[in-house]
């Protein structure tokens, strides 16, 4: 059986590291938009017509609505490609939009949002936790043992740090909104805070970290914390944190998206091959 050829279009070095990983096993691959970065000149998109596979980046599109491409000087709007895209070819991407996903619904194009498969953001939760634990060693005047760390949310990425943490013997607290979780989080050793009581607890804290999309640390909250701890945020936008408040106070934040791909792009490479490998068994079981 012929192996699937492969067009990669943007991205981060997640991208450029995933092609090196295809071609190891002797996949025909392309690559386009890396031309700042690795110095692969741009080449016409008329290959887009030869390939079964369509990949671009996590997420598929920039702030400013063209596709996700970093590392060159060209601006693609993500219609335009779209429009080039033949019917018989599967499109890969990470966070699409609802827009564009009726729009691909529309010209009949098959797709995979790698941010909907559940194994692709478990995995993750890996080199992102791993990416938080860098941030906060650089970031506080102590080590990480014996501080006092509370992160909110106990999800995917919420459980991996808090076992990572409790590894460093900190002093690890997580934030829940459901009894259940606050229960888990109890048995696995961990300080249950339920999320309601936040102001009670924050101001005894190093280090905050949160972890999710919705802003618990309002400036009712920051008004409580202490003035030498580190505020992190892991979560998408709109994050969890306001950022302008606590700007005002003078804490030390950061809004770190995207870890995975900027603390060990080939890891989350690995990742991202593992889940495009699993959706194409899914698609070939398909009656």
């Amino acid at each position: 059986m012929q192996k699937p050829r492969y067009l990669i279009i943007g991205g981060d070095m997640r991208s450029f590291y995933l092609s090196e990983l295809l071609k190891k096993e002797y996949h025909r691959v392309e690559i386009y938009g890396f031309d700042k970065k690795k110095n692969i000149q741009n080449k016409k998109l008329t290959q887009i017509t030869d390939c079964d596979i369509v990949v671009c980046g996590i997420p598929l599109m920039s702030p400013h609505g063209f596709v996700n491409m970093p590392y060159s000087e060209e601006n693609l709007p993500i219609n335009s490609l779209i429009e080039m895209i033949p019917k018989t070819t599967l499109f890969i991407a990470g966070k699409i939009g609802v827009e564009t996903r009726q729009t691909l619904k529309n010209k009949g194009i098959f797709y995979v949002d790698l941010l909907d498969r559940e194994e692709m953001a478990v995995l993750n939760a890996i080199p992102a936790a791993e990416g938080a634990v860098g941030l906060i060693i650089n970031s506080i005047p102590k080590t990480i043992h014996n501080s006092r760390i509370l992160i909110l949310g106990y999800g995917r990425i919420g459980k991996v740090l808090a076992r990572i943490l409790a590894g460093f013997n900190a002093e690890v607290w997580v934030g829940a909104r459901k009894f259940p979780d606050l229960s888990w989080i109890e048995t696995c050793g961990y300080r249950p805070v339920h999320l309601n009581d936040l102001e009670r607890y924050v101001s005894d804290m190093n280090v905050i970290i949160n972890t999710i999309p919705h802003q618990y640390i309002t400036p009712d909250i920051l008004d409580k914390v202490r003035s030498d701890s580190y505020l992190l945020d892991l979560a998408s936008i709109p994050g969890g944190i306001d950022f302008e408040y606590a700007k005002k106070l003078g804490l030390k934040t950061d809004w770190a998206l995207s870890l995975p791909g900027k603390v060990a792009p080939l890891t989350a490479a690995e990742i991202i091959k593992k889940t495009i490998d699993n959706a194409l068994v899914e698609g070939s079981n398909k009656t």
